[in-house]
């Protein structure tokens, strides 16, 4: 077994009264792909803004790739870059052409020359299924046009672990596989992926394991087969029965 990529122990993060994360805990291993799922208000999307310290907790650590987030910017810096993140909305700047969208981060943050980020962009672009849309704006392309640009471009910066926060519910239900296959394409090739998503036969066919989560905590895990088939946990049983039934 190799040590995990991520480590979180005593996760804790609160909004005043509320409490959004209550001491989670969590391994991930390099290459797996966990899927995490709960209504809303369970604390996922939290889970991965902390884990690229988007949010800050008030509690507990995170190691990512062996190096400690906290409140140290040349910490938090190197995890994220190495730590991709999409989205629900794609956040495309919208004055740059897609392949200048993707190209920018490793430009500025890395020092990566033009003339090579271009061309690496393009290669991204060609990887998702866009290479006529290069020199497109984001304007004139569709919802999943536009969330697969924001993919190619959170690669752009050769991430070891890439985060999805419910990248497809913005999306027109026949844009949703557009996005989907380009996600299952970086799963077969052994990207760390952690997926926030209510698609639950992505999570069964892509995923290695599953996790449920209910205010705040994680409430069962599994192989996905397992917990969304025979789930063992009476508050995953009840959300269970109200998204696949």
């Amino acid at each position: 077994m190799q040590d995990p990529i991520i480590q979180v122990r005593g996760l804790r993060k609160t909004y005043g009264d509320l409490v959004v994360l209550r001491d989670v805990d969590l391994d991930v291993q390099p290459s797996e792909r966990l899927v995490v799922i709960g209504p809303s208000g369970s604390g996922k999307s939290s889970l991965l803004r902390c884990l690229n310290y988007l949010t800050r907790p008030e509690a507990g650590s995170i190691v990512i790739d062996g190096v400690l987030l906290d409140d140290d910017e040349t910490n938090i810096n190197a995890v994220r870059a190495e730590v991709g993140m999409v989205f629900q909305r794609f956040n495309l700047f919208g004055h740059l052409t897609a392949v200048e969208n993707v190209a920018l981060a490793p430009r500025l943050v890395r020092g990566v020359a033009p003339v090579v980020s271009r061309a690496r962009a393009a290669e991204l672009l060609e990887k998702v299924g866009l290479a006529d849309k290069v020199d497109a704006y984001p304007s004139t392309l569709s919802g999943g046009q536009q969330q697969r640009v924001a993919i190619a471009r959170a690669l752009a910066m050769t991430p070891k672990v890439m985060l999805f926060d419910e990248v497809t519910s913005a999306l027109d239900p026949e844009l949703v596989h557009e996005v989907l296959v380009v996600m299952k394409q970086l799963a077969d090739e052994g990207m760390t992926m952690l997926v926030v998503t209510h698609e639950m036969r992505f999570a069964e066919e892509v995923g290695t394991r599953l996790i449920f989560m209910d205010e705040g905590a994680i409430v069962e895990q599994g192989a996905p087969g397992d917990v969304l088939r025979s789930p063992q946990h009476a508050r995953t049983q009840a959300f269970l029965e109200r998204v696949l039934w």
